[in-house]
């Protein structure tokens, strides 16, 4: 079942307590849930692909993270992970990834990813600082997760955009699907949107993912089930690092 089905399954929010290390304390978690196959609650579709994508491109779990806050903005091609522990000074990567296809399998028609490429960049400390700024000037921290959101409706395709929100006591998985679609009758979409739209043009977000090279082949995209990308087709490859932004 694709994430995006998992609307009519969601319940309120996975509220429990996991140690951060032993000594400290316990640290609150809220990730949305669903009822599977055996009607046993657990957690969204959405949080286990992210957890295992997050270990194939080497990105910290958030969920045992003692930074004083850590926010992670997740797309299908870039997670922005900006970070402080004393609020005085900011810390920020740009994490550029591509999802390729079993070309056997593809053939087969499955669509199972089996290779990811991926390269990290680092954020100068007032662009992380800056872009911080950002996350509190659209209140991003108090935005719930969209199927809390009275009207924010799911569907196929589109862009779903992840944000994480960890500190010593708290750790938050949210998920907001094509924010674009609500701007006009949801506030908290206009949030959103505002906020890659700024991330977009003015801090050129979309154009570190230039600098990481992938082969030729089906890629992972928007739901899609496979987008053709040939390097060597720079019309093409511009089409597929910014139609999501």
């Amino acid at each position: 079942m694709h994430p995006s089905d998992m609307s009519k399954l969601l319940l309120p929010a996975l509220l429990l307590f996991a140690n951060v290390s032993p000594g400290q304390i316990l640290k609150t978690v809220d990730i949305p849930t669903y009822r599977n196959s055996n009607q046993h609650v657990d957690t969204s579709l959405w949080f286990k692909s992210i957890d295992k994508l997050r270990q194939q491109i080497n990105l910290p779990d958030l969920l045992h993270s003692t930074d004083t806050f850590h926010f992670r903005l997740s797309t299908d091609i870039q997670a922005i992970d900006i970070w402080t522990i004393d609020y005085r000074s900011y810390k920020g990567t740009v994490t550029n990834f591509s999802q390729r296809y079993d070309p056997i399998l593809l053939r087969k028609g499955v669509h199972e990813v089996h290779k990811v490429y991926s390269n990290q960049i680092k954020l100068d400390s007032s662009r992380a600082r800056d872009i911080y700024k950002l996350i509190d000037i659209f209140s991003i921290m108090g935005i719930p997760t969209d199927n809390k959101i009275n009207g924010w409706q799911q569907g196929f395709d589109g862009e779903e955009f992840i944000i994480e929100i960890s500190t010593p006591k708290e750790y938050h998985f949210r998920t907001y699907w094509t924010p674009r679609i609500f701007v006009d009758t949801l506030r908290e979409a206009r949030q959103i949107q505002g906020f890659m739209d700024k991330l977009v043009g003015e801090f050129n977000i979309g154009v570190y993912y230039k600098r990481l090279n992938v082969p030729s082949g089906t890629y992972k995209r928007n739901g899609i089930e496979g987008t053709q990308i040939n390097p060597r087709d720079e019309s093409r490859m511009r089409a597929f690092i910014f139609d999501l932004l």
